[in-house]
């Protein structure tokens, strides 16, 4: 009797030794949980950090290319403008030079056509006179 009393004891002793260490398991698998689960929200939190940050920078690099875009833009109209102002204005001095070189030929013909000899003479003559005139002062 007394060997089954030891037994019992034993068979006790090894069942509550047993519920003990699967308590002990239960508390640190416990706590690897909540840890595990501390870690994820940690994660999920540092991800959403992560997209918030990348969705700005790309917001700001996508502006800043508008930006640039938009200068250079403004630079060629600018270009576009200055070279259409110099064309112009050649286009304007070229003009102006056809002109005069028009009425100098047409005032050098009508000048030709009603110049007679004794015209002539009597212009030169009239020239000599001034530049007598303008010598003996």
């Amino acid at each position: 009797m007394l060997r089954e009393i030891n037994l019992a004891e034993n068979r006790e002793r090894t069942i509550s030794n047993t519920i003990r260490d699967a308590e002990e398991r239960y508390t640190k698998a416990t706590e690897k949980l909540q840890k595990a689960r501390i870690r994820l929200q940690q994660a999920e939190i540092k991800a959403d950090e992560i997209r918030i940050s990348g969705l700005a920078q790309m917001d700001k690099e996508r502006q800043d290319l508008v930006d640039a875009a938009d200068n250079d833009l403004n630079g060629l109209e600018d270009s576009k403008n200055n070279a259409i102002r110099f064309e112009k204005q050649r286009a304007i001095e070229q003009v102006r030079q056809q002109v005069s070189r028009l009425a100098s030929q047409r005032a050098l013909e009508s000048l030709n056509s009603r110049m007679t000899n004794q015209l002539h003479m009597q212009l030169i003559d009239y020239h000599i006179g001034m530049l007598r005139s303008m010598s003996n002062k």
